[in-house]
């Protein structure tokens, strides 16, 4: 038997193993395999089967496939179908794709590891990076090339190799197993000739020990009140013992120790709350619910565009519709686009479901990723939900995919490849099973709004709030609009937050209502600046300024993680002090605590919420009363729902607005319409305030009046003006190395390849990069407009015969293709 292996690497093509007469009935499409590759050793998954080879693997001696190590293929029937649309989409090798089907660590596959020689370090005479990377490796032993590569960019496995030519280092090959595996408990019962209580006391009499003699009188207690058994480590500690303890009385066979797995959970230590069912529809929420419920029930593919106003109720849309689908024995996926709204979001769905849910996430730890992804593999749970990555999720029997906030720009890929979109790999996997897709919104993007207006989506509409005592909707907040410009002028402005806005922030403290603040910029201060000369201290591996965060004392870069201290004097002209300029949610942070000395602050952004559950636990303190003001990055603008919040400020309308890039008014309106629906959503109104240089703004403006219609309006004559999307398509192609001028000349090269093929498109570049270096990788881009075509389909044909023809990568450099690139730079 001949099987077509895709391995995770860039390469379109696959490769073909036999098949030992063994693992023949046992082998099948999905199944992942061990296969050599070279030098190497990886897992690959089976793609497709034969008896005989082709003709021109006839030709050649096929390599046998080394391992079968999983009894059930890991990938389903539907999730090599859109990883296969994923892969020519996209433009990716078919492993790739799959890669990014499949949980991370899970892979055997050799790795490639340096050490030094035994050569005397006075004999050893380098400079730079090989001198460097002596340094690093000293008193190490073997490091993965791979870590190498991280701290040595530019040391590539060309001048790895000549090192080890010139006995300085030694490289070597080592299998790696599988880094997720199942965890095991030990447990540990009293053996069958002692489970009498007289057995179990004569038995103890006779020893010595005293803490074997505990761990005896803790196991009989336990059985005695039923329990068969106690975990290794509650006994250890109860009975204050050690393992050898415990092993010496297995030796004396008074006690057996058994394994037993145990699936980790994501979930904090909460039982799973009671199931319950919904409340009753209001008439645009059962309308709505209807058409998708038909849908389900029909068993074929529909896509539906769920417009409903903030706090219309769509989660509840998403929940009847779902318990539709496992009703009729099917599942569930529900794409969420933030980590942060995934707590709120599960303890919904847990309330109905109870404990038929899963979770899948980046934050979680990669054991509870692999438990997670095997509950839903192996049919223990219908339900996942999750950010971008969840649209993978190994379910069966595929009922419903909801999208919830489907404009967002977090459920597109940017590295590694693929470079998908979550919401157009959930409309195409749903084709694909016979599902019913929901893209639900406030503010769609245009794009879904365009596909609706022109057939290819269902519209349902949700105008008005859910009612909150009686049949009457709550109202949407009222929202104004604060001049920052007029506001100094009438010495109504220190530091960033208006007195406007400072009186109604105390109005609401007074009344013990909640206050959220969105200010969409992390750390103290955006930028250092000298006043004499102008100077700003750059990462000196990026071209961005530093971040001033004032908790740590230290500037920060935001794109590789670098820190320093801040200069006491300029380093250019010698001038005292740098004058920090701009305000992030420290320094908002700490402008209100003077302002407010008795206030309690929670504050949400990327600095705050890297341990785990951060997230649960600082939206469940808010929820909970313990604090007046949720101040945070766009973390805190989607899908909050908190009764006693009814005020939201926006610090600095402006920050999407400055972007060089043609999306930034929709990304503008969304983001405001967004947070100002956290307001006012119960039976308090709501209000607004949105601070801006920029008043006379047309997204500003229909933001105020919660007008979607118009903004969509506006926004896509001038789409269609200019040939952008949904008018026309975007493509972006990065190129990517550790040499400004080598880089160019890749782009260079590549681009002309592209040119040749005499598209009917326009190609701009290679530029430099909004940001040209990140990392110590210089980056140019070429942009590839098809100005007034949705879809160009020889795009990614002709991009593969330019890869083709170009050949071969030259090591450390990278191309990477974006298709439907949400942004430029």
């Amino acid at each position: 038997m001949i099987v077509e292996v895709a391995l995770p690497l860039p390469i379109e093509s696959t490769f073909s193993y036999s098949v030992p007469a063994e693992w023949t009935d046992e082998i099948g499409l999905g199944y992942r395999v061990v296969v050599p590759f070279g030098s190497r050793t990886m897992t690959g998954v089976v793609v497709a089967m034969s008896d005989e080879p082709d003709p021109e693997a006839k030709k050649i001696a096929l390599k046998s496939i080394l391992d079968l190590p999983d009894a059930y293929p890991a990938m389903t029937d539907g999730l090599l179908k859109v990883t296969e649309w994923v892969a020519e989409y996209y433009v990716c090798g078919p492993g790739e794709a799959m890669r990014a089907a499949l949980p991370p660590g899970i892979e055997i596959q050799s790795e490639t590891v340096v050490q030094l020689t035994d050569r005397p370090a006075e004999e050893i005479h380098v400079v730079g990076d090989a001198a460097g990377l002596v340094d690093y490796l000293t008193g190490r032993g073997e490091v993965p090339v791979t870590s190498v590569r991280r701290r040595f960019p530019a040391m590539s496995t060309a001048r790895l190799r000549r090192l080890e030519r010139d006995d300085i280092v030694r490289l070597d090959s080592r299998l790696r197993g599988p880094r997720a595996r199942a965890k095991l408990v030990r447990f540990v019962q009293l053996a069958p000739e002692v489970r009498h209580p007289d057995a179990a006391r004569e038995a103890m009499l006779e020893l010595r020990g005293a803490k074997q003699r505990a761990v005896m009188s803790v196991l009989l207690d336990r059985f005695v009140d039923g329990d068969e058994e106690v975990s290794l480590s509650e006994l250890l500690e109860v009975s204050k013992s050690s393992s050898a303890t415990v092993t010496s009385l297995e030796k004396k066979r008074l006690v057996n120790i058994v394994s037993r797995e145990e699936l980790r959970t994501h979930f904090p230590d909460e039982p799973a709350p009671a199931m319950s069912g919904g409340p009753e529809l209001h008439p645009s929420q059962a309308a709505a619910l209807g058409e998708i419920q038909q849908s389900i029930d029909s068993a074929g593919f529909k896509a539906f565009l769920l417009r409903g106003v903030t706090g219309s109720g769509k989660t509840e849309v998403y929940l009847a519709a779902l318990g539709t689908a496992i009703d009729a024995g099917r599942s569930g996926i529900i794409l969420v686009p933030e980590i942060a709204l995934t707590p709120q979001m599960v303890r919904r769905y847990r309330a109905r479901f109870g404990d038929a849910v899963s979770v899948l996430h980046s934050r979680m730890s990669m054991g509870e990723r692999f438990d997670a992804w095997r509950n839903l593999r192996e049919g223990r749970h219908r339900v996942v939900i999750g950010p971008r990555s969840a649209v993978f999720a190994p379910v069966e029997n595929l009922g419903l995919i909801v999208v919830d906030e489907e404009h967002e720009q977090s459920y597109k890929q940017q590295d590694p490849s693929p470079r998908y979109h979550a919401r157009d790999v959930a409309v195409m996997r749903a084709f694909l099973e016979g599902a019913t897709c929901v893209l639900g919104s406030a503010t769609p993007s245009l794009e879904s709004y365009s596909n609706a207006q022109h057939g290819k989506y269902r519209m349902l509409s949700m105008p008005d709030r859910v009612p909150v005592k009686d049949s009457t909707p709550a109202v949407l907040p009222t929202v104004q609009i604060v001049d920052l410009v007029l506001e100094r002028k009438k010495h109504r402005l220190e530091g960033t937050i208006s007195t406007t806005l400072k009186e109604a922030i105390a109005s609401r403290l007074d009344r013990q209502e909640q206050v959220i603040l969105l200010q969409n910029r992390r750390g103290y201060a955006p930028v250092l600046v000298c006043d004499t000369c102008g100077y700003s201290p750059m990462c000196p591996d990026c071209s961005v300024t530093f971040t001033y965060h004032k908790s740590i004392r230290r500037l920060r870069c935001h794109y590789c993680g670098r820190t320093q201290r801040p200069e006491s004097v300029c380093p250019s002209c010698g001038a005292a002090g740098l004058q920090r300029l701009g305000a992030g949610t420290q320094r908002v942070e700490e402008e209100l605590v003077a302002t407010f000395p008795s206030m309690r602050i929670l504050r949400m952004d990327l600095d705050t919420t890297g341990r785990k559950h951060s997230h649960h636990d600082i939206l469940s303190r808010f929820g909970n009363g313990e604090a007046d003001v949720l101040l945070g990055t766009q973390m805190v603008a989607k899908g909050l729902d908190f009764a006693r919040v009814t005020l939201v400020g926006v610090i600095n309308a402006d920050t999407e607005l400055l972007l060089p890039d043609f999306r930034s008014e929709e990304r503008t309106f969304q983001l405001l319409t967004q947070v100002a629906g956290r307001a006012g959503r119960a039976d308090m109104p709501g209000e607004v305030y949105l601070q801006t240089r920029n008043p006379d703004n047309s997204a500003l403006g229909f933001a105020t009046s919660h007008d979607y219609e118009g903004f969509a309006e506006y926004a896509m004559r001038g789409r269609k003006e200019l040939g952008y999307p949904p008018f026309g398509q975007v493509a972006v192609v990065e190129f990517n190395g550790p040499e400004d001028g080598a880089t160019r000349g890749l782009g260079t090269e590549w681009t002309e390849l592209l040119r040749q093929q005499h598209l009917d498109v326009r190609i701009h570049g290679p530029h430099p990069a909004f940001i040209p270096r990140v990392k110590r990788r210089f980056r140019y881009q070429t942009v590839v407009r098809a100005p007034h075509r949705q879809r160009v389909p020889e795009l990614q044909p002709a991009m593969r015969a330019t890869n083709a023809k170009y050949g071969s990568i030259p090591p450390g450099y990278r191309i990477a293709i974006d298709i439907d690139a949400i942004g430029i730079g």
